[in-house]
């Protein structure tokens, strides 16, 4: 195992061999154009890529992500699961902790030390229902004043089943207990608790909780990085050297890392907001649709939903031929209302006609900024360019709501069907 020391609060190890650098890498610009090459240089600003035709230099405030070769899938599964101070997640094999430092391995298979005031939560078991994730929600939003200890308990039914009723089961519930926890083993926790030290059996805990006594502000994300293990970290810093990125969290964490052990680097967090992801003022809701034939077994209406999907039936987004990973499907007629959020000053997106619409209705997309026509195009199957894809790039600097209209020209149709894709606001 090689031991890298660095200058900041981690030392990361590794076995060197483990990780092959990758020949090539992938991006995805805001334009939606996809390049491929073999990156050479990487900076906040700007990354260059050889690729077969010629070499390319992009800013990376033009780039949606860069996708790295899949690097082979770890074996094992999580058992910890741990976020940091300034939002990073990280999946885990092992975690212990003494005198303010924490040794965790991740699931790619780097082994990293850093300072217990960088974490927020660790978390030792799954939550499997619903109820126990809101409890360990509550829990950690709670004013507590020392760190927390979060225990797991079940309380049994005692009560005979009614007829038809299944038989008793546990139900479990968290109890957190407020105290200091100066170490964390392999197999117990430390935990000082009015005035006694007890060492608790993991295999009883939830997770813990490490009190933050300052809240700490940090500066919008550059980028979000995911290893092959899914750990998601958010950074501020980055550069490459040969085939390694050495990469700095809000927080301050530094790690080094072979680019094998990298899946992506996604660039649109903290810059772009896509519209998949956030929720309409209006016009979202199930239409209500009267023409659903007797004995239909799937609802009738879900066609003319607003998805963040494919159409139904189709496997991917594609309009002329071109493929698009993310959008919105939708079907007249259809009004969805946005705010736009703070800060942003654009909204870009390419519109059109699934290629797995067989015959296109006839209806007109209208886009309106506080009220005001910014776009209005006619999609219908007897235009010439009726299937084509519509550039949309708009200053929404000045719009507080962002209108989206599907009007049905000459009635409803069923083919009145057309993809938003990569609907984004940006800076």
């Amino acid at each position: 195992m090689i031991r890298l020391a660095l200058t900041t609060t981690l030392l990361i190890s590794l076995a060197a061999a483990a990780f092959a650098a990758p020949s090539q890498v992938s991006l995805k610009t805001l334009s939606g154009e996809t390049v491929s090459g073999r990156l050479t240089t990487l900076s906040p600003d700007k990354l260059s890529l050889t690729t077969s035709k010629a070499p390319r230099t992009l800013s990376t405030a033009d780039i949606l992500w860069l996708d790295f070769p899949a690097a082979e899938s770890p074996l094992e599964k999580p058992s910890t699961w741990i976020e940091l101070v300034d939002g990073s997640k990280l999946n885990a094999t092992s975690y212990t902790a003494a005198e303010g430092k924490a040794k965790i391995e991740l699931l790619s298979g780097l082994t990293i030390e850093l300072p217990t005031r960088s974490i927020r939560t660790v978390r030792f078991r799954q939550q499997a229902t619903p109820a126990l994730a809101a409890q360990w929600r509550e829990i950690v939003a709670s004013a507590a004043t020392s760190d927390m200890l979060v225990v797991r308990k079940s309380a049994n039914k005692s009560a005979e089943p009614a007829e038809n009723e299944s038989p008793p089961t546990s139900e479990y519930f968290l109890d957190p207990l407020e105290g200091e926890v100066p170490s964390v083993k392999p197999d117990t926790v430390q935990f000082e608790y009015d005035g006694n030290t007890i060492n608790v059996p993991r295999v009883k805990l939830d997770g813990l909780v490490y009190f933050q006594p300052v809240k700490r502000g940090f500066p919008p994300p550059l980028c979000r990085l995911t290893d092959s293990g899914g750990s998601a970290w958010l950074l501020r810093e980055l550069s490459l050297t040969g085939d390694r990125l050495l990469t700095t969290s809000l927080s301050g964490v530094a790690v080094e890392w072979p680019l094998a052990a990298i899946s992506k680097l996604d660039f649109s967090v903290g810059n772009i907001v896509f519209l998949s992801e956030l929720e309409a003022d209006s016009g979202a809701d199930e239409p209500r649709i009267s023409l659903q034939p007797a004995g239909m077994a799937n609802k009738f209406g879900r066609i003319f939903q607003v998805r963040a999907a494919p159409p139904l039936g189709a496997d991917a987004f594609r309009i002329g031929g071109v493929r698009f990973d993310a959008g919105l499907s939708l079907h007249s007629p259809v009004n969805l209302v946005y705010r736009v959020p703070e800060g942003f000053r654009w909204f870009r997106a390419v519109a059109g006609v699934d290629d797995s619409v067989i015959a296109p209705g006839q209806f007109d997309l209208i886009i309106r900024g506080d009220g005001r026509e910014l776009v209005r195009h006619s999609f219908s199957s007897e235009s010439p360019g009726g299937r084509m894809p519509l550039p949309i790039d708009l200053d929404v600097s000045r719009v507080r709501r962002l209108t989206i209209t599907l009007d049905p020209l000459g009635g409803q149709d069923i083919g009145d069907q057309l993809n938003l894709c990569e609907a984004r606001f940006t800076k």
